[in-house]
């Protein structure tokens, strides 16, 4: 695979960008510069401007421009080659989960490629995860696992269900999978502030929690697993008819 020719983005190009008039100033050029990235606006391969012609363009100081730069870098966006510029990266080889939520959401609405991506993601790990929390559980995350599901009336149904699942990836015995499970955490607020909004959705997730806590207490892991997927089944469905999607799968 051949790398892109690189150019330097032009005044057209540039004229993609706002000024801005937000106070989180660094985060608005990043929002920016981000969309224009995964929209493809800005090609893999191209120069941005100089921190000095970018912060005239946006009317902000070049702190704020290096720190919105620094953090496109951080995402896999760009690659800052000091003396040579910025450079716009390839995402698809050098992004990473953190784009997901911005994918998802790129144009102001659900994406359904991207959502029935995510779900099907989580359908094949977070089962795994169930798997291995039952077989590696110590007495001390159980006890942890039970306080969540029986004794904690003071949470709210969706930050219930988020603690639920952390306490079984940590369980797992692998720090990936709690980091992985992490990487969810700002789409699944957004559907699952969807999902709970259903009686029908909270009794079966309150039955769900009874069957989990019983298998990863047994250490039976087979049923674990197949106790989260089978939830994850029904919650994918819900969660797309929530967002008003076609809910059959391979849909497109």
């Amino acid at each position: 695979m051949t790398s892109p020719t690189r150019r330097a983005v032009t005044k057209k190009d540039a004229g993609l960008l706002s000024p801005l008039t937000k106070t989180r100033l660094h985060e608005d050029i990043l929002e920016q510069l981000e969309h224009r990235i995964l929209r493809g606006d800005l090609a893999a391969g191209a120069r941005l401007p100089p921190e000095r012609e970018l912060a005239e363009q946006l009317q902000v100081n070049r702190t704020t421009v290096r720190e919105a730069l620094h953090k496109l870098e951080s995402m896999g966006l760009v690659e800052i080659k000091h003396g040579n510029g910025v450079f716009v990266r390839d995402w698809q080889e050098s992004g990473s989960l953190e784009l997901a939520r911005h994918l998802l959401f790129l144009d102001g609405k659900v994406n359904l490629e991207v959502l029935r991506n995510l779900l099907s993601l989580r359908r094949s790990m977070v089962p795994e995860i169930s798997w291995h929390a039952a077989q590696h559980r110590t007495d001390k995350q159980l006890e942890e696992l039970h306080r969540v599901i029986f004794e904690r009336d003071e949470l709210s149904p969706d930050e219930r269900d988020w603690r639920v699942h952390n306490v079984i990836a940590r369980a797992s015995g692998n720090v990936l999978f709690v980091i992985f499970l992490n990487s969810f955490t700002s789409f699944a607020q957004d559907a699952s502030h969807a999902y709970f909004s259903s009686e029908k959705n909270r009794e079966r997730s309150r039955r769900f929690y009874a069957d989990i806590y019983e298998a990863i207490k047994a250490r039976k892991a087979d049923k674990a697993r197949q106790i989260m997927a089978d939830v994850l089944d029904f919650a994918e469905v819900q969660i797309l008819e929530a967002f008003g999607l076609a809910a059959k799968k391979g849909r497109k």
